[in-house]
């Protein structure tokens, strides 16, 4: 015996109001017999079906089976109530269109995670006479074969009450008569509960007509009741089969293929360009270590933070102490950690005579003539780079004949005080400006030449220091890091008598040198200034240029990126409603629900992913180009070397940021399922 105990609903109506649907209903169900529950439209009659199917809840009622009550107030108990008890019949049918009559049968029994066997199915398919069929699709039935198939679907779950709401509602009288008859065969094992609003066939086929009016029960035909027990079947929780979940997925794919593609683009589009922006912003010591040894440059900077009078690198202010050097504890942590990485650490001296510090120029050459600047070395000569070579500082630097610094040596190294070694930059000067008889760097070096340097001091040329560093228009890097340098013996810094100072210090590399680390253990002392630093400059530009975009570019990404998604979301949440409200009736938890969806975003993001991964090295392509442009001038690494490229590093940060967008998304659809109400589903509203 099926008993409903004080059953109260109330409607809240939008304009506020209190509708009561329900009001203290009490009523007991035979567990055999056809009921009909009649009334008018807003009597209750469907309130309270729903109620009994659990599709519904009300403000408090008791439902008891066999005595004993079921306590169904939460969303997974109402789920395995329906899943375990109830079989539903509805006006609409619905079925699952995208599966054919036998798998609409079948899905009930897998939800039960009972076997499926052709034996059942066709056993309960002859049962509502409709054999044969159980491979047809559902567009090639009538309506009566249709309602014929969802009490098919009802009955082999073996329910304890079948449920039917307006089950002839679009059915001509014929097909009408036929149902009843089904249901009047069918309530001779089961009890059977149909919803009408049609007097005639309940006359004609009730057991027991109840008749309800403003939520009460005003009429109650032929209740007699048999104290007979129902076999109750044990709860179960639906679980969708993988080929459901599956086939639903990627049917929803399919379902509007130019909205997928639009929205995939946009997303992946949007995502492409975050995860570049996202890149540019951290540059690491890496791009330093590929320009250096792009360019073959071995010579590190370290200068002093000091007052500057000009854009030169090294110009001291007439103020500036020049005896300063860096503390005795610094320059051991400094030596400690080049020697560690396998370098040499030597000061540059530059000298004042006349009160002014010595330069390139004072080597009394006439560099007038820019075009004799042209070399493999100094590709692109102006009277920009002309004007940085001329006021170039000189810098002595102690060797010897043991010297690393001396590789790569055409000639002697210095031997005494009045000898020196040049560059092979200042070496092409002389050729190109002073001794045009001659040929050659070596032929240079072979010569008796003696440089003088504002008639104060004379050092002969005994060697020449080779460097394959290019120069380009306005790049000042190369010129303080090897292009100025002097190499002279000891004894001249020991016994020069003119002002002089130690304000920077050059740092040899060699094969073994890691230049990465050895710039990170130079930038934990934080008290100079590293060269070459195309890193700082990269950097410098990206903070200070791309703040202001970044600042209002991923916000506004990000509202693209959701309102996109969202639409898309939408869109595949309204065209599953159907289907979602009828899983739901039949016993499916939202937590199934959302499988579904799981695998349609899962296949979307992998789509997306790709899509992304393709983008993405364009996108830096065209980054590297921007970068090009804005540094044409100055760094090497424009015309040999892309600053930024996909890595495996950059493969995580895509990826991490589509499961990010993804999580998002199946939040927002679990949001959605849940706020879908089965019973406004299944009505079609």
């Amino acid at each position: 015996m099926i008993e409903l105990l004080n059953v109260n609903k109330t409607y809240t109506s939008k304009s506020k109001i209190q509708v009561k649907a329900l009001d203290k209903v009490n009523l007991q169900f035979n567990s055999k017999g056809l009921v009909f529950i009649l009334g008018k439209s807003g009597s209750g009659k469907t309130s309270l079906l729903n109620i009994i199917g659990g599709l519904d809840s009300a403000n408090s009622s008791k439902i008891f089976i066999n005595g004993i009550e079921l306590k169904r107030f939460d969303e997974r108990t109402c789920a395995e109530y329906r899943n375990s008890y109830i079989g539903f019949v509805f006006q609409e049918y619905n079925l699952m269109n995208n599966l054919n009559v036998y798998d609409n049968i079948a899905l009930s029994l897998q939800l039960q995670k009972k076997p499926v066997t052709e034996e059942v199915i066709l056993k309960v398919l002859e049962d509502v006479e409709l054999n044969g069929l159980e491979r047809r699709q559902l567009d090639e039935l009538s309506g009566g074969q249709k309602q014929r198939v969802a009490i098919a679907r009802a009955l082999v779950k073996d329910p304890v009450i079948l449920l039917a709401d307006e089950p002839t509602g679009n059915l001509d009288s014929e097909t009408s008569n036929q149902i009843f008859e089904l249901f009047k065969k069918l309530s001779k094992d089961k009890c059977v509960i149909v919803v009408s609003h049609d007097a005639e066939y309940a006359h004609k086929y009730a057991d027991r007509i109840i008749e309800l009016s403003d939520g009460h029960v005003i009429k109650d035909t032929n209740s007699v009741l048999i104290d007979e027990p129902i076999n109750i079947p044990t709860k179960c929780r639906a679980k969708l089969p993988f080929s459901l979940i599956w086939k639903m997925s990627f049917g929803n794919i399919l379902n509007n293929k130019l909205r997928l593609l639009v929205t995939c683009i946009i997303v992946s589009f949007l995502t492409a360009v975050l995860s570049t922006v996202y890149t540019s912003l951290y540059v690491s010591n890496n791009v330093t270590k590929d320009l250096m040894n792009l360019s073959q440059q071995d010579h590190l900077l370290l200068v002093e933070p000091v007052p500057f009078q000009s854009n030169t690198i090294l110009n001291p202010s007439s103020d500036y102490n020049i005896n300063k050097k860096l503390t005795s504890d610094v320059l051991v942590k400094i030596r400690e950690m080049t020697l560690e990485n396998h370098a040499v650490l030597y000061p540059k001296t530059q000298i004042m005579i006349e009160n002014d510090w010595l330069r390139v120029r004072d080597f009394n050459l006439d560099l007038s003539n820019i075009s004799l600047l042209e070399s493999n070395l100094i590709p692109k000569p102006n009277q920009e780079l002309l004007d940085s070579i001329e006021s170039s500082y000189l810098s002595f630097i102690s060797a010897d004949d043991s010297s690393a610094l001396l590789d790569h040596l055409v000639g002697n190294p210095p031997s005494n005080r009045f000898e020196v070694v040049i560059s092979n930059y200042l070496a092409e000067l002389l050729l190109k400006y002073q001794f045009t008889n001659l040929d050659s760097i070596e032929e240079l070096v072979n010569e008796d030449i003696w440089i003088t340097f504002k008639n104060q001091i004379k050092l002969k040329l005994v060697g020449v220091v080779m460097n394959e560093t290019p120069l380009l228009r306005s790049d000042t890097t190369i010129l303080t890091t090897s292009f100025t340098n002097l190499y002279v013996h000891p004894t001249f810094i020991r016994m020069n008598t003119y002002p002089s100072s130690q304000i920077s210090y050059g740092v040899k590399v060699s094969d073994n040198t890691d230049i990465v680390k050895l710039i990170k253990d130079y930038k934990t002392i934080g008290t100079f200034t590293i060269l070459p630093r195309y890193t700082d400059a990269l950097n410098r530009y990206t903070r200070y240029e791309l703040t202001l975009i970044m600042g209002l570019l991923v916000p506004l990404i990000g509202y693209f990126m959701i309102v996109f998604l969202g639409n898309y979301i939408a869109s595949s949440i309204f065209f599953r409603k159907k289907q979602i409200g009828i899983l739901r009736a039949l016993g499916c938890e939202v937590n199934e629900m959302n499988k579904i969806f799981l695998i349609e975003a899962l296949l979307i993001g992998l789509f997306i992913m790709f899509l992304v991964l393709i983008m993405v090295p364009f996108m830096i392509d065209i980054l590297n180009f921007a970068f090009m442009v804005h540094f044409f001038d100055t760094y090497i690494s424009f015309y040999y070397y892309s600053i930024f490229h996909l890595g495996f590093g950059h493969f995580i940060e895509v990826t991490t940021l589509i499961v990010l967008v993804f999580t998002v998304l199946i939040i927002v659809l679990t949001y959605h399922i849940n706020l879908l109400d089965p019973v406004a589903v299944i009505s079609g509203k």
